[in-house]
């Protein structure tokens, strides 16, 4: 997989040193459809025309973690056997995020890619990793000397997993608006469908007790709103 990637990364850099190129930068959110959460994040990318109104693009995105609403909770156990209070049941919530990796074709109407105002739409691919953790939370439930040092007293079971990570690879579709301004830039908002088509995750059982939670922030059908700014390079 890793060779795979060094030979795409290769042969862009070398299609890119030979060819115009257009480098974007921009911030978007991503919504999944069955969930109640939006994530902000940052994006920025590359794009090659084929022809006046074809071109391809490339775009990296990372959507920063959210916490879920709903606390959980597991047995954390006394470090120190003597203790009267052996074990507590220790508070978490849930942090999801995005990190994406897209590319399609683009077909731009009324104006060509580089000028004035133009729509444009297409198909794209996407490969996204999403990263799962329990942060732990204080419980006023245990008196104030456990709430502060808890975490210092108790452990959570070794065997027990506290964090996984998932892959995506989804299909969709892209639209969006552009506006080129000559000899300064262009300024576009775009939105893209995502359904993923195969998913796989490290640490699968703490994954599938995540997707069967309530606080769930995963779906196969997301949505990604993205607004910002294209330097054309010649």
């Amino acid at each position: 997989m890793k060779n795979i990637l060094v030979v795409i990364l290769v042969s862009t850099l070398t299609n890119l040193s030979i060819a115009q190129v257009s480098l974007s930068a921009g911030a978007g959110i991503a919504n999944g459809f069955s969930t109640d959460q939006s994530f902000t994040g940052l994006n920025g990318g590359f794009e090659m025309p084929r022809s006046n109104d074809v071109t391809f693009y490339g775009r990296i995105g990372h959507f920063f973690s959210r916490k879920g609403e709903n606390t959980n909770t597991t047995q954390a156990f006394n470090n120190n056997p003597s203790d009267l209070i052996y074990s507590i049941q220790a508070p978490y919530v849930y942090k999801f995020n995005y990190t994406t990796f897209e590319g399609g074709t683009r077909y731009y109407l009324m104006n060509d890619y580089d000028n004035g105002f133009s729509a444009y739409g297409g198909t794209n691919f996407m490969l996204s990793f999403n990263s799962i953790k329990r942060k732990y939370e204080r419980d006023a439930s245990y008196g104030v000397d456990i709430i502060e040092n808890w975490q210092n007293n108790y452990s959570i079971d070794p065997n027990e997993s506290e964090k996984a990570n998932m892959i995506n690879l989804s299909i969709g579709l892209q639209g969006g608006v552009k506006y080129t301004i000559a000899g300064t830039g262009t300024v576009y908002f775009d939105v893209s469908g995502q359904y993923t088509i195969f998913n796989t995750a490290q640490n699968e059982n703490f994954a599938i007790n995540y997707l069967n939670s309530f606080d769930n922030q995963y779906s196969r059908l997301f949505f990604i709103f993205s607004v910002g700014f294209r330097k054309d390079l010649y």
